[in-house]
């Protein structure tokens, strides 16, 4: 192939980096999706979901489990499309858009609910009236002596202005969950009975129900709760779980994966519909101590490269000195999908075509990230991780152990068997750890 010039080189670069966005997946952007339920084992997460709302005779609430990075988002659009399908209405509450994840609490979640709901609803030409949340308004007004003004808007714009307030102001925020936190019955009383006019409506269209799928909780920081005595997790979670459960439709949250691995895994099973599903990483290589490849998910992620360079109008050897490039950076993702993204936009700005030495820099710059979060007493349980694709979990660990999972030092495989690796880039043995201790 001929050489490239600048302004080729360029244009085939924006192009490619364009494709290759760590963000989920969108609806319009179906053609791009690869299934990868076949190479993530036999839980089949999503898929359970779907069957067990189809099947069901009334709401159900469930969770998704899963690392960042694994594909959740990605998935709960493919459950959209999954239940669209079927005929139930699914709103896709996309969380990170009303909610500071650096403190996330019921009353900002059932916001964003609201207001994400009424908003996508318009598009089957269903307008949730404000009703008794206009008084709400007023009465919040009048307690933060806010100039905001809310007479005359819809309850999709009312919503953005309180979630708009209460994220841009902790200490609004406080006031707000300390003075609405009594009328919570009130508040979910009124959210269904438009859920239920809404349903109704539906129903008169073809639809068969209602489902909302609430996203990126997942990511919300772990902090002890204010008042409560557990974590900001577990009181959402766990204390808080009647309220979320309350909606009169089916309803799908994302929960961080350090739930799954806690103690109060089985409880919060037990509240969500008896399981826990968690979305593993896809399997591109052996179990340790083998390590060999595993051709399925190597050739599921050489098609993800696939459609987007195509997408991208642009030939792979453009893009790839040879096949070993791209083979050697799928295996440094560890099985990720999101993490492909991130490996090709950082190696790509070194070199086009990527060259050996260019994967090497990118792995050295996402090893940076991850090596800057560890802790000496981490690399025990990274090494016996690396060793044997297990984790021994005791009492004096057990925190260690879900914050290298839920910082995807350590990563979760389900194929065949339960089974667990150390993230690829870090460096064996990690060599910047620090000798510091590990913050209480």
């Amino acid at each position: 192939m001929e050489p490239l010039s600048p302004n080729q080189e360029e244009d085939i670069l924006q192009r490619v980096h364009r494709q290759f966005s760590p963000e989920a997946l969108r609806i319009d952007q179906q053609n791009l999706y690869v299934d990868l339920d076949k190479v993530r084992g036999d839980a089949h997460p999503t898929q359970r979901i779907a069957k067990s709302i189809l099947l069901a005779d009334k709401p159900t609430c469930q969770v998704l489990a899963g690392h960042r990075g694994s594909g959740k988002s990605t998935e709960l659009r493919w459950l959209k499309k999954e239940l669209e399908n079927k005929c139930y209405f699914t709103v896709l509450c996309d969380t990170r858009e009303d909610v500071d994840p650096n403190d996330v609490d019921l009353l900002e979640v059932l916001i964003a609910i609201m207001r994400q709901l009424a908003k996508q609803l318009e598009a089957e030409e269903i307008k949730l009236a404000p009703g008794y949340f206009r008084g709400l308004w007023e009465r919040i007004k009048a307690l933060l002596d806010s100039e905001v003004n809310f007479e005359g808007i819809d309850l999709e714009a009312g919503m953005m202005k309180l979630s708009t307030v209460i994220k841009s102001s902790p200490d609004a925020r406080l006031k707000l969950r300390e003075k609405m936190e009594p009328d919570m019955g009130n508040w979910l009383h009124a959210a269904n009975d438009l859920i239920g006019k809404a349903v109704l409506e539906l129903r008169k269209k073809g639809w068969r129900g209602l489902v909302v799928l609430v996203d990126d909780l997942d990511k919300m920081v772990t902090r002890p709760h204010a008042s409560a005595g557990c974590s900001t997790v577990e009181y959402l979670f766990v204390h808080r779980q009647a309220q979320l459960a309350a909606f009169d439709c089916y309803m799908v949250y994302t929960v961080p994966i350090q739930l799954a691995y806690s103690r109060l895994g089985p409880t919060l099973a037990s509240l969500y519909g008896g399981s826990l599903p968690v979305l593993p990483m896809v399997k591109i290589q052996l179990p340790p101590p083998n390590r060999g490849t595993w051709e399925p998910g190597m050739q599921k992620f050489r098609e993800m490269i696939e459609k987007r360079l195509s997408e991208a109008g642009v030939q792979e050897r453009q893009v790839f000195a040879d096949d070993q490039v791209r083979d050697d950076l799928i295996r440094m993702t560890g099985g990720q999908p999101t993490e492909l993204m991130y490996l090709m936009r950082e190696a790509m700005i070194t070199e086009m075509p990527i060259t050996p030495e260019a994967v090497e820099r990118a792995v050295r710059e996402r090893r940076k990230t991850y090596q800057r979060q560890l802790f000496a007493e981490d690399v025990e349980i990274i090494e016996h991780v690396r060793k044997d694709g297990k984790v021994q979990r005791t009492k004096s660990n057990d925190t260690i152990l879900r914050d290298l999972l839920d910082n995807r030092v350590i990563l979760q495989y389900v194929n065949d068997k339960e089974w667990y690796d150390v993230n690829p880039v870090i460096e064996d043995p990690p060599k910047q750890a620090t000798s510091e201790p590990k913050p209480e």
